[in-house]
C-alpha cells in the first residue's frame, strides 16, 4: 500500500512495451464497486478471493505484462507461487513514514480509515511487519525511498533487464 506500484508500473510498461494491469482496479470494475466498498460490504476474505481469482487469470496471459498487486496479495502463498511461475515479483520497498506521506490524505485506503496520522503510522508499520516475510520472497527487492520517479523507473528497468538476462 502506498509504495507507488500503480504509478511506477504504468511508467515501466512504456520502457518494456508491455501491458499494464492493476489488480485492484480490475477487481473493482468486475465487482461494480470500489475496493473500499468491497471491504465494507463483503469483507476482506471476499476481496482476497477476488484478488486470487484475478491473479490466476492475469497470470495466464501470454502477453508480457506488468501487474500491480494490492498490498495484501501475497498473504496468500498461492498468489506468490502463481506469479513466480509466470514471471518475476518485484517488491517496491518503502519505509512506513514515506508510505504515510503518500497515503495520509487518501480516502481509498480501507485499512487506514478513521485514523489520525499516529494511528495510520502504527497500522502501516504493523502491516509491513506482518507482510514483510512474504514481500522479501520477491525476485527483486527495490528500495525506493529518496529516489525521484525518474530514478526509480531507470533503476528498476535496469534490474528487471538484468534479472531476465
Amino acid at each position: 500500500m502506498g509504495a507507488g506500484k500503480s504509478r511506477i508500473g504504468r511508467e515501466l510498461k512504456a520502457g518494456f512495451n508491455w501491458s499494464f494491469y492493476d489488480s485492484d482496479s480490475i477487481i473493482a470494475a468486475e465487482a461494480g464497486k470500489s475496493v473500499k466498498e468491497i471491504f465494507e460490504q463483503d469483507g476482506e476474505p471476499a476481496f482476497r478471493q477476488m484478488e486470487t481469482d484475478c491473479i490466476r487469470s492475469l497470470s495466464k496471459n501470454a502477453v508480457p505484462s506488468i501487474i500491480a498487486l494490492g498490498g495484501g496479495a501475497l498473504k496468500n502463498p498461492e498468489n506468490l507461487e502463481v506469479i513466480k511461475r509466470s514471471g518475476i515479483v518485484v517488491y517496491i520497498k518503502s519505509s512506513p513514514e514515506a508510505i504515510l506521506e503518500r497515503v495520509k490524505h487518501s480516502k481509498k485506503r480501507p485499512l487506514l480509515e478513521n485514523a489520525d496520522e499516529n494511528e495510520m503510522l502504527r497500522r502501516i508499520s504493523s502491516l509491513l511487519a506482518e507482510r514483510s516475510k512474504d514481500y522479501e520472497k520477491a525476485d527483486i527487492v527495490f528500495e525506493r525511498d529518496g529516489l525521484s520517479l525518474e530514478e526509480i523507473i531507470r533503476k528498476l528497468y535496469e534490474q528487471i533487464n538484468q534479472h531476465w538476462s
